[in-house]
C-alpha cells in the first residue's frame, strides 16, 4: 500500500524529474525565466527579481527543492524507512554546517550565511539560530554535542580547521555512509539488497574519484586516503578499495579502477572523471532491479539529484558564454 501511494507520488511529479533541451537557452535569465515558469520549480525562484537571481540563487533554490521533495516522499514511510531518509537529509544538514564552520575559519560573521542555508527545517535537530551566533570553534563543537557530527568536530584542534578544513566534511561523510547502511537492515527483505546495491554504487563513484584526485594532485599518504574513504562500496569491496589506494602510480590506479567498475573512465580526461562517473551511475538506476518498492523512490531522489546538478552546470555554462557543445560535456543527462 505504501509503495503504491509512493508510486503515485512520484507519477506526480514528473513535471519536477524533466529532462530539457537545457542547451536551447543563449543567456542565463532565459534559462531562469523558464525555470519560473515551469511548474515544481516557479515556487522556489519566484521570490527573486529577474535581476537579482545569480547562480548562486539557483543553486539554493534547486537544493530547497530536493530537500522539500524528499519530506514530500516521507510523508508516505514510517519506522526504519522513514529514519532512513532522515538521515540522507543530513547531507544537507551537513552543507550548512560548513557554511558556518568556514565562516568560523575566516572571521566572518556567521550570521550572514545563513540566506544560504539548504537544510530541512521540518527534520533537523540541530538549533542553527544558535550556531550562527558562535565566535569560536568550542562554541561551535558544544552545540552539535549528541550529533554525528560531535565525535569528529572534538578531535580537530583549531589549528586542523585552518589548515585542513575537509578533515569535516570527509570524516563525518564516512560516518554518514556506515549509519545509512546499517539502517538499511532494519529494511524489508526485498528492500535490502537493492538499497544495498544503490548506496555502494554512489558510493563507488565518491571513492574513486577521491582516491585519484588525493593521489594525483595532493601530498596525500595512502594510509590517510584510506581513513577518508568511504566504507561498503559495491563494485569497489574493502579489499578492492586497499589495492586502488596503495598502487604504486595513476596509471596503475586508472587500469584497476577502469577494471572494477567494467569502463573506461578516463576516456573523456581528468575533468571529466565526475561526470563519467555520475553518468554510470544514471544508468545504473535505469536497470530493471531498481525500478521496484525502494530502489523507484531511491531512483527518483537521486535522478533529480543529478538533474538539478545539470541545470546548475548549464547555469554556469551560460554565465561564461561557453558553447552548447562544450556544456553538453559537463551534463551527466
Amino acid at each position: 500500500m505504501v509503495y503504491q501511494a509512493l508510486d503515485v507520488k512520484i507519477q506526480s511529479r514528473k513535471h519536477i524529474l524533466f529532462i530539457p533541451d537545457l542547451l536551447g537557452f543563449k543567456k542565463q535569465n532565459d534559462l531562469f525565466n523558464y525555470l519560473r515558469k515551469k511548474p515544481g520549480y516557479k515556487e522556489y525562484l519566484e521570490k527573486y527579481d529577474q535581476q537579482e537571481l545569480h547562480r548562486g540563487d539557483l543553486e539554493v533554490a534547486l537544493n530547497h527543492l530536493m530537500v522539500n521533495e524528499m519530506e514530500k516522499m516521507m510523508h508516505f514511510m514510517d519506522g526504519s524507512y522513514r529514519e532512513f531518509f532522515r538521515l540522507m537529509l543530513k547531507r544537507y544538514e551537513l552543507h550548512d554546517l560548513q557554511l558556518i564552520l568556514r565562516a568560523l575559519v575566516t572571521g566572518e560573521d556567521t550570521q550572514n550565511v545563513s540566506k544560504y542555508f539548504i537544510h530541512s527545517k521540518k527534520y533537523t535537530k540541530i538549533d542553527f539560530a544558535r550556531l550562527v551566533k558562535v565566535n569560536s570553534l568550542a562554541e561551535f563543537t558544544k552545540i552539535l554535542k549528541g550529533t554525528i557530527y560531535y565525535d569528529t568536530l572534538k578531535t580537530m584542534e583549531e589549528e586542523d580547521i585552518y589548515n585542513r578544513e575537509w578533515h569535516f566534511e570527509m570524516k563525518v561523510s564516512a560516518t554518514y555512509s556506515n549509519l545509512l547502511y546499517k539502517k538499511v537492515e532494519s529494511f524489508e527483505e526485498d528492500d535490502i539488497e537493492v538499497a544495498k546495491r544503490i548506496l555502494g554504487l554512489n558510493i563507488d563513484r565518491l571513492n574513486i574519484e577521491w582516491i585519484y584526485r588525493a593521489k594525483k594532485y595532493y601530498n596525500i599518504s595512502n594510509e590517510e586516503i584510506l581513513v577518508y574513504s568511504q566504507p561498503k562500496g559495491y563494485k569497489l569491496s574493502y579489499s578492492r578499495l586497499k589495492k586502488l589506494i596503495y598502487t604504486t602510480d595513476v596509471e596503475q590506479f586508472k587500469k584497476l579502477a577502469n577494471k572494477y567498475m567494467n569502463d573506461n573512465l578516463f576516456e573523456a580526461g581528468d575533468n571529466l572523471l565526475e561526470i563519467k562517473l555520475d553518468k554510470l551511475f544514471y544508468v545504473s538506476l535505469n536497470e530493471k532491479q531498481n525500478k521496484n518498492g525502494i530502489g523507484r523512490v531511491m531512483g527518483y531522489m537521486y535522478k533529480l539529484e543529478l538533474i538539478l546538478e545539470d541545470i546548475t552546470a548549464v547555469a554556469e555554462g551560460l554565465r561564461y558564454n561557453i558553447s552548447p557543445e562544450e556544456i553538453k560535456k559537463y551534463l551527466v543527462i
